[in-house]
């Protein structure tokens, strides 16, 4: 059968059928690039968290640690409501994100060089003969009664035919178990700061001489650990108190003991009970180590005054 071809000075409008099979293609051609940046973000990604990984560890030759962010970024960010405390970033998240970004570009451009359609005619061999005569005769602009009816019949094969065969599913399912991975690693090397000597948390702080633990800055406030402070009730009982003025006292007095107040010479009244000082515990102390230095402290301060 010859093709219908318009009279001259007429421009014929395409059938249905040779609408649909182009909109097929272009669909065909659009999944075709979804699968090429599917493949290029988790090959981008995983390429940035091992750049990132190696710089954390390493460092970046000739680059300082931290890098100040650009002026845009940071009006843009604060245009969305976010002010950094720090303006700057990790100069091999940027070194990371530089070759996430070469990465990206190069896969997408490597995946589309070969004809998309021709792709999918791959994935689905029931199509291919079928596909690629209908995509040749309608660049073509073939218009006759058979290349209808074969527009027909390849967009009812389209209808259960599946771009799910241009993703590779174990291959994507490896690279993105093996970004968790490194992702977690990358997470602990931040939390511990691990350096290029193997030290963590950056060099190890010199003692002060005598040994002294680092860690201590000084006595804490007493309010905060011991509580308020409270009056101390007022004796009921008056006591004469005699006082000897004829030189600094004599002989080996205990003056350490509780029992020795009995013997002073003080005792005129009755039994005076001594005992320390201290305070009312009102609830249960939580750092009870801390507060046994902290009067230890004070002991050595006032034995020294």
């Amino acid at each position: 059968m010859s093709e219908t071809t318009p009279s001259d000075g007429e421009t014929a409008d395409p059938p249905p059928e040779e609408r649909k099979i182009r909109r097929a293609l272009a669909q065909i051609r659009r999944e075709g690039w979804k699968v090429a940046v599917i493949y290029a973000v988790v090959d981008a990604t995983l390429a940035t968290l091992l750049v990132n990984l190696v710089a954390t560890v390493t460092g970046v030759p000739e680059l300082p640690a931290r890098l100040p962010l650009p002026d845009a970024v940071l009006s843009a960010l604060r245009s969305a409501g976010v002010a950094p405390a720090d303006p700057t970033v990790a100069s091999g998240v940027v070194v990371g994100l530089a070759v996430g970004l070469v990465v990206f570009v190069s896969e997408v451009a490597w995946r589309v060089r070969r004809p998309l359609v021709e792709q999918f005619e791959a994935a689905n061999p029931e199509l291919r003969e079928a596909l690629r005569t209908a995509r040749d005769t309608v660049n073509r602009e073939g218009r006759s009664r058979m290349a209808l009816r074969l527009y027909e019949s390849v967009l009812d094969d389209l209808r259960a035919a599946s771009s799910i065969g241009l993703l590779d599913l174990r291959r994507v399912a490896v690279t993105v178990v093996v970004v968790a991975a490194v992702s977690i690693a990358t997470i602990q090397l931040a939390v511990v700061d691990v350096s290029l000597a193997g030290g963590v948390g950056g060099a190890p702080e010199a003692e002060p001489d005598g040994g002294t633990d680092t860690e201590y800055t000084g006595l804490e406030d007493g309010s905060s650990i011991l509580g308020e402070p409270e009056d101390v009730p007022e004796g009921e009982e008056n006591l004469d108190a005699s006082v000897d003025t004829e030189g600094a006292g004599s002989g080996d007095v205990d003056t350490e003991s509780a029992a020795a107040y009995d013997d002073s010479g003080f005792d005129d009244s009755g039994t005076v009970e001594s005992q320390r000082a201290g305070f009312s515990e009102r609830e249960r102390l939580e750092d009870a180590e801390l507060i046994r230095e902290y009067n230890l402290r004070i002991r050595e301060e006032t034995d020294d005054s």
